[in-house]
């Protein structure tokens, strides 16, 4: 046990217990800022160490003076003392508690300090299942049946903060309470939080402060208590004379002056943080909430216990805090602190290894003892024994298509193995490392991923997770992207940051979600993006080659023909390849052929005969196949090949003109698709006041900057054309970004999309929009009576992806109840979504898919039919049933015309037969 004496940080025991010097050991078992300590400590140590020759002050003017004005406080509330240990002491010995409540789990010292003066404890137990967030109730009972209560604040090892409530209620001087305040300074908000000034006001209150973590000055010992000045008199009469030294008095002085070093510190936290949650969450551990500098995870879910894992990772030299030793958390339970970038990977492939190894000696000693029971029901006298050959850790094969080019075909085709795997009995799922496309995906659990892997999880018939594609760029404007990791956005970088600065920390997000999916599936098929010959991306390629490599998977190259020179485009993609990337090519699919296949039959054989590789499949193209596009690239390529929206000038007396509103930065335009394939609706996009024409229905859908698109229609002049259309009666919806347009204001007070603080809406809705720094992306379902006869009720699903948070200026109607995972609904269980006018002709909402809603969609389409004096027609379209179809449809087709017998080769699978070899 590294925590010897009942701390972390301890080099010396770990250098006796693993044999390595002290200085080889990075220590993630205590919780100091990597970032110092502060240039301050330097200079006070090179310029001051002959004063030591001299008493320090006694009374510690100098820095209590600059303590007591930090917090705005009388000098008179203000103790420093040597560290918090001695403070934690000195309050309990003044305060006498009889019994002291103490939150479990919690610092082990509050109850050592307790049992020092002969009190005894009474537990106030954190609910994990509530995120061990202390609850106001829990405080309020234990306060009357304590007389004092001892709280961080944040928690140590949770790392959770006291909730507001319970902050007010302390603050208000009627509970008596020691609150530790040792890693506040690791919050934004610290000024905001601390109870120092409440503390100094009453006498039911102390708030214990810490200067060694935040500093990294643990060596000095350093750290203050704030409380009434009574309180401050008893302490100092029990304080040992000159507690703390004059090296310590200077330099706590200095730090406080170290405004940059704070800065920096808190910048650090919130970013690495995050990371190294997400890190240790791609191991498969539980791991908490925390606001501050350390993590608390569990290895519950592995089956492992917290002292084989400190031990395996010290034999690395890597130590970590067994958290079992805080009273009220099992053998499971570790404690990591957030260190510098570097050092918290160094940290994560440690645990990976050390998990790794944990997990085969444990599955080896199983079948060991399997075996040897074994042995002795059938008498054997052997002495060997046998392993199984599979291990809990066995990576599932892969498989992955690159392509010579962007949008050859890859993600269709990727989305027909997935299909047709699953439908040969293998559990399969999809993978693209990186994806850049505006038409994103909404995960069960509320995360963003590409369109194309959530689409090619439903053809697998699985849930879609961000392991799926962990990292997804949203086009921003020219040349930057928002990047989003893990189905949440990290930051908007331009390209050049990205390629420098971010890739090679991608490559450890990439490797650990593959290797998830690798050891959950039977079979992982791989997309890669655009082409594995750009020679100036190559050196930091995570999407391609060294993808492939890092997969130990086949590659199959893809070429469009549709394209012309499919056979230069094959064979100078491979000669571009290094020797090895080529072979790693085991073959080519020629996509999109029309015609007569045998023509092309010369050139497969100059093909193969030149490359060595065979050709797996030439693939006719397959029209009007009713899957959605990935990005804005294969919607122009449709529009200008005229395969989405019908353009032809005739428009029958039964068919309603629906526009959609093409803006620059569309987003989610599959929102339309069902509409594509309803019988009586003409789709077309228009970009231009000059192609408006005079629809009946117009949608302005989704955009990844809200702004500059609304800026766009004013510049060309769709706006005009919008509002006259809507004052002439016109039908006009607006979702996501297109309801924000609808409304009258737009702020955007911290530049989140522009550098247009305030800007007027279409003023169609009395809605006001505030651009959010957070992303909102969730499931939503619920109910409608928009367009329902009486007494009916139209049930809706879809999803939500918005930044901007909307008001209502006045009353409004609001046309769909939704049911929201994440949020309080009303009194009803729903919350109120959208706007609509009084007779229903303009609408707005923020749920994307929601004109996949079969019955809505035809309710509504049947409302502007009857404004023009139609009939109405049955809802026959049923667009999900036609969806699923599709994905069979299309591994037929693929199945048909690939050699599948060669691909199921290249993964190692005999169909029918032992499974993988």
């Amino acid at each position: 046990m590294l925590e010897r004496y009942g701390h972390g940080g301890d080099l010396w025991t770990a250098a006796e217990a693993f044999g390595k010097p002290r200085e080889r050991f990075v220590d993630f078992s205590s919780n100091m800022n990597p970032l110092g300590p502060p240039e301050a400590v330097g200079r006070i140590l090179a310029e001051q160490w002959q004063e030591v020759v001299h008493y320090p002050d006694p009374a510690v003017r100098e820095l209590t003076g600059k303590l007591a004005a930090k917090h705005g406080v009388p000098v008179e509330c203000v103790l420093v003392g040597n560290g918090a240990a001695e403070l934690i002491d000195l309050a309990v010995r003044v305060r006498r508690p009889r019994v002291t409540g103490l939150v479990r789990p919690s610092f082990a010292e509050y109850e050592e300090a307790v049992e020092k003066i002969g009190g005894r404890t009474v537990d106030i137990p954190l609910d994990e299942a509530n995120g061990f967030a202390l609850r106001l109730a829990d405080v309020q009972e234990a306060a009357g049946r304590c007389d004092l209560l001892f709280l961080g604040h944040p928690n140590n090892p949770t790392g959770r903060l006291l909730p507001d409530d319970v902050v007010q209620a302390l603050a208000g001087g009627q509970i008596p309470a020691i609150v530790d305040e040792a890693f506040l300074d690791f919050c934004p908000r610290e000024e905001e939080l601390t109870l120092v000034r409440a503390a100094a006001q009453s006498p039911n209150l102390t708030v214990i402060r810490s200067m060694t973590k935040f500093y990294s000055i643990p060596g000095l010992r350093l750290g203050y208590v704030v409380a009434h000045p009574e309180q401050i008199r008893e302490m100092k009469r029990l304080q040992v004379p000159w507690s703390v030294n004059a090296l310590s008095q200077w330099i706590g002085s200095a730090v406080l002056e170290e405004r940059e070093f704070a800065r920096r510190t808190l910048e650090w936290v919130q970013e690495e943080k995050e990371r190294l949650r997400t890190g240790l969450q791609s191991l498969g551990l539980t791991v908490y909430e925390s606001d501050v500098n350390f993590v608390l995870f569990s290895l519950r879910p592995l089956g492992l216990a917290v002292r084989a894992l400190q031990a395996a990772m010290g034999r690395r030299g890597i130590m970590i805090r067994d958290a079992s030793l805080f009273p009220g958390l099992d053998e499971t339970y570790c404690r990591v602190a957030v260190k510098l970038r570097e050092q918290n990977e160094a940290l994560l492939d440690g645990l990976r290894q050390s998990i790794a190894d944990l997990l085969e000696a444990r599955e080896r000693a199983t079948a060991g003892e399997e075996a040897a029971a074994a042995r002795r029901a059938e008498g054997s006298q052997s002495s060997g024994v046998a392993f199984p050959a599979s291990s809990s850790l066995k990576l599932a094969p892969t498989f992955m298509l690159q392509g010579t080019a962007s949008d050859v075909g890859k993600s269709l085709l990727t989305t027909a193995l997935c299909r047709i795997l699953l439908q040969d009995g293998l559990r399969v799922a999809p993978f693209k490392s990186q994806n850049m496309s505006l038409n994103s995906y909404v995960t069960p659990d509320g995360k963003e991923i590409g369109r194309a892997q959530g689409m090619q999880a439903d053809a697998c018939r699985i849930p879609a997770t961000t392991d799926m594609n962990p990292i997804l760029l949203k086009p921003k404007k020219d040349m930057v992207s928002q990047v989003v990791v893990h189905g949440k956005p990290y930051r908007d970088l331009d390209a050049r940051t990205y390629r420098e600065k971010y890739l090679p920390e991608a490559e450890a997000v990439v490797k650990e979600a593959l290797a998830r999916l690798r050891q959950t599936y039977d079979a992982i098929v791989i997309e890669g993006a655009g082409s594995p010959a750009e020679v100036n991306l190559k050196d930091r390629d995570i999407v391609n080659m060294r993808l492939a490599g890092w997969a130990d998977a086949p590659v199959v190259l893809v070429a469009d023909i549709d394209r012309g020179g499919v056979f230069a485009s094959l064979v100078g993609t491979l000669d571009i390849l290094s020797p090895e990337e080529r072979g790693r090519v085991k073959g080519f699919i020629i996509n999109k052929f029309r015609g007569d296949v045998t023509l092309l039959t010369p050139g497969i054989e100059w093909l193969e005969k030149r490359t060595g590789k065979p050709v797996l499949g030439v693939i006719p193209y397959l029209p009007q196949l009713g899957l959605e596009d990935e990005d804005s690239a294969s919607l122009d390529r449709k529009l200008a090949e005229g395969e989405l929206g019908r353009t032809d000038t005739t428009l029958s007396e039964d068919m309603l003109d629906i526009a959609v509103i093409r803006l620059p930065r569309l987003s989610n335009f599959t929102d339309i698709d069902p509409l594509e394939y309803e019988r009586d609706v003409r789709l077309r996009f228009v970009d231009t006041a000059d192609t408006f024409g005079s629809p009946d229905a117009v949608i302005v859908p989704g955009s990844k900057n809200t702004v500059d698109d609304l800026l766009y229609l004013r510049d060309c002049g769709l706006d005009r054309k919008l509002l006259d259309f809507a004052k002439s009666g016109g039908w006009v919806t607006g979702i996501c970004a297109g309801y924000q347009m609808l409304g009258e204001k737009l702020l955007d007070p911290n530049a989140v999309e522009s550098d247009q603080p305030v800007l007027d809406g279409l003023g169609l809705f009395p809605t006001q929009t505030v651009f959010a720094a957070e992303k909102r992306t969730v499931r939503a379902a619920g109910t409608t009576r928009l367009y329902a006869d009486p007494e009916q009720t139209f049930e809706i699903q879809g999803y939500e992806i918005h930044m901007g948070v909307t008001t209502f200026l006045r009353p409004v109607d609001h046309p769909f109840e939704l049911s929201h995972p994440d949020t309080g609904p009303d009194e009803s269980g729903l919350s109120p979504d959208g706007a609509v006018c009084a007779d229903g002709r303009l609408w707005g909402t923020y749920v994307h898919g929601i004109l996949h809603n079969d019955d809505f969609r035809r309710a509504w389409l049947n409302r502007i039919r009857a404004s023009k004096g139609l009939k109405p027609l049955p809802a026959e379209l049923r667009f999900q049933e036609r969806r699923e179809a599709a994905f069979d449809r299309l591994a037929a087709h693929v199945r048909e015309h690939l050699d599948m017998e060669r691909l199921y080769e290249m993964i190692g699978w005999n169909k029918g037969r032992e499974g993988f070899q």
